[in-house]
């Protein structure tokens, strides 16, 4: 857009949309007005944060399908509500990252249902709502909970972990790696794949139809790196404090990604009021990390952008 004005205008517009369309829906579901309001801020802010020890735990099927589908609505790209609004729908067939997204969540709750309904007592709806819920919870990096996913499978347990470094998609209020950067990741290993298999094959990596400039590419690739590097670094911090290292990866990841919720003890249905001091400074420098994406924060301690 040509103007910032614009633009502030159009997000504003947007976020107050959806704000207002989950109040309504909640409040009509039963939930009080002052809940509604403090869920929905949560909820669209990917925030966590609820009235309830519980969180949404506390709340009818109802209350839980629609906080859920608005925790979806947050994750999405801001662009893609704005081709919506101008009816851009060419745009939207092309937009790789918003079907990746979907076919990540989509695939990420069916495996989870899946394991919920095989291995545990719960019944298929029961299943596919708390998977739908905490899956969507996971990768919008919300952090609201219906069901304690450490007392679940361990294979579940393991994938919401992994889930932890998904993130939601780029121009969303989510954190995390992101799926624009798994999706160019994965490019780039069809790229190396082929030109292993065809010397003299010319792979370019392609977002949106669009070929990446190798400098944004390589920016990817390192984000990447230095997500993990961090998150390795963090983890290993906390294990020397004395924290369990289940207790300490999933600490690291949900800092980074500003989820909220961790594993073990510190799961979603618990806190980390018994992490070590070293722990918790640990877990402010990773938070503050990764809501800041990394690049900007390694700006600020270098030499030539205090001289510029």
């Amino acid at each position: 857009m040509p103007k910032t004005k614009s633009i502030a205008k159009t997000v504003l517009t947007i976020y107050l949309g959806i704000t207002a369309a989950e109040i309504i829906l909640l409040t009509a579901g039963g939930m009080n007005l002052f809940d509604s309001i403090n869920h929905t801020f949560a909820t669209v802010a990917t925030a966590g944060f609820s009235t309830k020890n519980t969180s949404l735990a506390a709340y009818s099927p109802y209350t839980q399908y629609i906080s859920g589908i608005f925790m979806f609505l947050s994750a999405t790209s801001y662009l893609v509500y704005y081709f919506l609004i101008k009816r851009s729908f060419g745009k939207l067939k092309t937009f790789e990252e918003l079907w990746f997204y979907v076919f990540c969540t989509v695939a990420a709750i069916v495996f989870v249902t899946l394991v919920l309904f095989t291995s545990t007592d719960r019944s298929f709806e029961e299943s596919f709502r708390h998977s739908m819920y905490q899956v969507i919870s996971q990768i919008s990096c919300t952090g609201l909970a219906t069901s304690d996913y450490t007392l679940w499978p361990k294979a579940a347990v393991f994938f919401m972990f992994l889930l932890m470094f998904a993130g939601g998609m780029t121009g969303s209020t989510t954190g995390g790696i992101k799926m624009a950067r798994h999706l160019i990741s994965l490019q780039n290993l069809r790229s190396v794949i082929v030109r292993l298999l065809h010397p003299n094959a010319v792979v370019p990596v392609k977002l949106n139809g669009k070929i990446v400039p190798e400098d944004i590419n390589h920016l990817m690739t390192v984000f990447i790196q230095l997500y993990l590097i961090i998150f390795v670094t963090g983890t290993l911090i906390m294990v020397v404090s004395g924290i369990p290292i289940q207790e300490s990866a999933g600490a690291a990841a949900t800092s980074l990604a500003g989820i909220g919720p961790g594993l073990g003890a510190s799961g979603n249905m618990g806190n980390f009021a018994h992490f070590t001091m070293t722990g918790k400074v640990t877990m402010i420098a990773l938070m503050f990390l990764g809501r800041l994406e990394l690049f900007p924060v390694i700006a600020l301690f270098s030499r030539s952008f205090w001289k510029k």
